[in-house]
């Protein structure tokens, strides 16, 4: 009897796991793992919008514990298909993911920044970038200095540039205010002299592109 119960156990299906959930996006900068200290987190944050205010292309970071039961490589297709990194119709989106526990990393990449960002490339920015400093424990040194020369590589790439900015609503931007205020102050000096004019601009709302997966790499 015993060796029965112990046979249908055998045979009974393991409860299944779930896969890791995908946070959302509210940063480009997400660690699951408090690794990153607040200030390394606000240093690539800056570095990550000048990029993207500059070139137009979107990188993101991503630190979670693990990816399993999936592999780096399934969560990392979930999340840029949840995410939608780079611009619509440009596919110029990048993610680095670092599941710490399960030491593996993967550059996941756009469509738009294949040719670029190739396989290869991205082996090499893991092996020669991320990687030796990981084994010394500088995971900031790593994702700042991976983040550093995949900002290089994409800034080689002849790519559309971003748009300019707008206030929100449609209208003028600062800078055509700021010409037909200075085209108003030449034309009325006795005027301007009396009086002053403050310009400001207003945030411009966040884009929410579309990209599709190309080339990537995994490293252990």
């Amino acid at each position: 009897m015993q060796v029965l119960l112990l046979v249908c156990a055998l045979l009974a299906p393991w409860p299944a796991v779930a896969d890791v959930a995908v946070p959302p996006l509210k940063a480009r900068v997400t660690d699951l793992t408090a690794t990153l200290s607040s200030a390394q987190q606000a240093t690539l944050e800056q570095t990550l919008s000048a990029f993207e205010a500059r070139k137009g292309s979107q990188i993101a970071v991503l630190l979670v514990p693990t990816t399993q039961p999936e592999t780096a490589e399934q969560y990392a297709v979930r999340v840029e298909e949840a995410w939608k990194l780079g611009r619509k119709g440009v596919d110029d989106g990048v993610l680095l993911l670092v599941a710490k526990n399960d030491r593996k990393l993967r550059i996941e990449v756009g469509y738009g920044l294949e040719g670029a960002l190739n396989d290869a490339t991205a082996k090499r920015i893991i092996e020669e970038e991320i990687t030796p400093r990981f084994k010394q424990g500088d995971f900031y040194g790593g994702i700042n200095a991976g983040v550093g020369r995949i900002i290089k590589v994409i800034d080689g790439e002849p790519l559309p540039p971003p748009k300019s900015r707008k206030p929100r609503g449609g209208g003028l931007d600062f800078e055509s205010l700021l010409f037909i205020g200075l085209s108003w102050c030449s034309s009325s000096v006795a005027s301007c002299a009396r009086s002053s004019a403050v310009f400001s601009a207003p945030a411009s709302s966040p884009q929410s592109p579309v990209s599709s997966r190309g080339p990537s790499v995994e490293h252990c």
